[in-house]
């Protein structure tokens, strides 16, 4: 093996000279040994001025440990207080918080660069957060104990908001266990500048080491500059100078063709004027309703409800989702969405098929009040009807709150777009959970009496019974069968889901209609539970 480009360091000139500070990601700390090297990585920030006085030394500007708070003292009793130390205009981006083996010791970023970006920590992954103009989560900065790095967009835009500059130190020690004469090679002591770095470089033997691996030693150690973007222009975040706009499609022309139109609301029509000839501003624009799929499988992110998707507090979009077959959405709400956002609408796009559901008429157009029929976003709104309503007036939850571990079921409840059978499995669960699972049973068995094996479905029958419900058959056929649907994805489909599979008739509907009609039903339920008048209150038994 030829070390000799090894020692002489040939591939970091190069790298120094070219690469270094110019990568996607851009490594500001580091401190590894290998068997044949050691890295040190550090940084400082520094003004523009200051850049040409720091180049004219390799020394590393601020050292690992340095740039914390403190005092000068003078000689009349007086004194003077740094924020990082000294004076000499040197700013630290990374801080090493030693506590003296006390307490554990960790990096610290600079808290500046994180407010200026809205930085979110998340400790167990070691990594740093910034969201996107579409609330998607970005990395901006990678940490281990022993590395940080931070992307170049992030830092750069940071630095030309601050009119600042990095220093970016670095320091290789590499050696042999060969000797300069083994090697072939001389003693080397060679200083390199240019207008953005410096480096001193140098090789020569390892004098007074007895290691018999380490009898040659080199060093590379210097600095380099990295500015910020060039012509950086701060957003006001609510401006339209960056935003991009996709087109849709919005109808045919006489020869059957697709024909598109942006979603830029300055170039649409609305009902002041404005861009007579254009196509309007509520020009309807139809999708496959599996563009709601992110949607749902994402309930910590994402909220669905009726009219409208939420992304947390971040952005939402109005939305008929009342439509049977599609999901419906203006074609001026859509220039709302962020670019990236706007291509995913995008790749369900199809072409119009009649108009919006009545539902969104009358809300949209005719302004009037009404009740969504879509049987998931229906089933929601009564479920939740029906609880307030029950609590009012028994003093007690029917349905008890969703555990924290099972919210996601709540948000996730829709019917299906396809016949996808772990979707449906999934929907299923949502609705046991809903509706068998969180049966109060312990205070509807105070109404009751309860046998030794009676369990959720058994004691709600019997109360059911005890309040002169007249539609308790219908009721607990529901429940029961769809218990047994839930017996496939908890267990193996057995005896009870094909029995359930029948009664639903699965094979006939198809699992989306299946759903649906489940949906339905069970809607239907709670109304008539919800609106009846109790023949007699049955005797509360305290016991």
């Amino acid at each position: 093996m030829n070390d000799q480009p090894f020692l002489q360091f040939d591939d970091l000139q190069e790298y120094v000279a070219t690469r270094l500070g110019s990568e996607g990601w851009i490594t500001v700390y580091e401190y590894t040994e290998s068997d044949r090297q050691k890295i040190g990585y550090y940084c400082a920030l520094v003004a523009p001025d200051a850049v040409s006085r720091c180049l004219e030394n390799t020394s590393w500007d601020l050292l690992i440990g340095h740039g914390m708070p403190g005092f000068s003292f003078y000689p009349d009793g007086t004194h003077r207080y740094y924020r990082f130390g000294d004076d000499d205009g040197v700013e630290p981006f990374i801080i090493d918080r030693d506590f003296h083996g006390l307490k554990p010791s960790y990096k610290e970023l600079s808290e500046e660069f994180r407010h200026f970006h809205n930085l979110y920590e998340d400790r167990r992954a070691g990594v740093f957060i910034a969201l996107d103009d579409n609330g998607d989560d970005v990395e901006v900065v990678r940490t281990t104990p022993k590395r940080v790095q931070v992307r170049a967009k992030y830092l750069k835009d940071y630095l030309a908001a601050r009119g600042m500059h990095m220093l970016l130190f670095f320091e290789f020690d590499r050696w042999s266990e060969k000797s300069l004469g083994e090697l072939g090679m001389e003693k080397q002591d060679e200083k390199r500048q240019e207008s953005d770095y410096r480096y001193s470089r140098w090789v020569a033997p390892w004098e007074g080491v007895t290691n018999p691996s380490r009898k040659t030693f080199a060093r590379i150690i210097g600095k380099k500059v990295i500015k910020g973007t060039e012509n950086y222009r701060p957003s006001m975040g609510w401006g339209r100078e960056n935003q991009q706009y996709e087109d849709f499609i919005i109808g045919v022309d006489d020869d059957g063709n697709e024909v598109h139109y942006t979603s830029d609301e300055e170039q649409l029509a609305n009902y002041f004027g404005k861009n007579p000839g254009s196509p309007h501003y509520l020009t309807p624009v139809f999708f496959r309703k599996s563009v709601m799929a992110k949607y749902y499988n994402d309930p910590a992110k994402y909220r669905v409800e009726d009219g409208h998707v939420y992304c947390g507090g971040y952005w939402s979009l109005r939305l008929d989702n009342s439509h049977r077959d599609y999901v419906i959405v203006y074609l001026g709400d859509l220039g709302k969405l962020s670019h990236k956002e706007q291509l995913y609408w995008k790749s369900f796009n199809v072409l119009p098929d009649g108009g919006v559901s009545d539902v969104a008429f009358r809300r949209g157009i005719l302004g009037e009040w009404a009740d969504t029929d879509e049987p998931a976003l229906s089933f929601k709104a009564n479920y939740e009807r029906f609880r307030d309503g029950w609590r009012k007036k028994h003093g007690w939850d029917l349905f008890k709150p969703l555990k924290p571990e099972d919210e996601h079921y709540w948000g996730t409840l829709h019917v299906p777009a396809s016949e996808n059978q772990k979707e449906f499995d999934d929907q299923v669960m949502a609705l046991a959970k809903l509706l068998v699972e969180r049966l109060n049973e312990r205070e509807v068995a105070k109404y009751i009496t309860v046998g030794p094996n009676e369990k959720g479905i058994a004691k709600f029958e019997k109360y059911l019974e005890a309040i002169g419900f007249p539609d308790r058959q219908r009721f607990i056929t529901l429940l029961r069968n769809l218990n047994g649907l839930r017996s496939g994805p908890a267990h193996v489909k057995g005896r009870d889901y094909q029995r359930a599979a029948q009664h639903f008739d699965l094979e006939g509907k198809g699992l989306s209609h299946a759903i649906s009609g489940l949906l339905v039903e069970a809607t239907a339920m709670l109304v008539l539970l919800g609106s009846f008048s109790h023949q007699r209150e049955p005797a509360k038994d305290d016991e």
